[in-house]
């Protein structure tokens, strides 16, 4: 399954140079996110997170994905951006800050339409907790998944794990970066 036909399905994030702020267009992404194909990369990217969860490698937030990343960068698959936190300004800085050092360590990046969809899948409460949970910051009241860490599986990538980087991949020279759509 390759995904160059399910780019059309995704939204883009482009700069309004009128007032300066980052808006998603939605010209491509409302007519063609119905799609077959279009879902495709949002079931793969889905079960991988949920994979990852259950094999307790996973790391949510900002500043534990910086520790995952300083102490051990060779070992993350993927790192997920949720692009609705343009609001933040302090955010909007670490997210720079983690997309440079992605991008010079070759780890891919991925963003999807929401931090709290995201949030939801990441954590589904129909899901056990693991003893990881302490470490991607599961702690009551703290849930910040603006940023998830996706680590390699210790055994063989599993196959939603393999569509997401083919993904990844297909989308690498495509500019602005797609953005996936999450359903509510």
């Amino acid at each position: 399954m390759g995904y160059p036909e399910s780019l059309g399905s995704v939204s883009y994030v482009q700069m309004n140079n009128n007032n300066n702020e980052m808006t998603l267009n939605d010209g491509v992404s409302s007519t063609l996110i119905s799609s077959p194909s279009s879902q495709d990369i949002c079931t793969s990217l889905q079960q991988s997170v949920v994979e990852a969860r259950r094999e307790g490698r996973i790391t949510c937030g900002v500043y534990q994905a910086a520790r995952v990343l300083e102490n051990d960068p060779d070992d993350v698959m993927v790192c997920i951006l949720a692009a609705d936190t343009s609001q933040d300004l302090e955010l909007h800085i670490h997210f720079t800050l983690l997309e440079a050092f992605c991008w010079e360590n070759d780890i891919k990046i991925i963003k999807v339409d929401s931090a709290s969809k995201l949030k939801k899948l990441v954590y589904d409460d129909n899901l056990p907790a693991n003893d990881n949970d302490e470490a991607i910051g599961h702690r009551p009241g703290t849930r910040d998944v603006d940023c998830v860490l996706i680590q390699f599986p210790k055994q063989q990538e599993s196959t939603s794990d393999q569509e997401v980087l083919e993904f990844y991949r297909a989308s690498e020279q495509i500019l602005p970066k797609p953005i996936i759509e999450l359903p509510k």
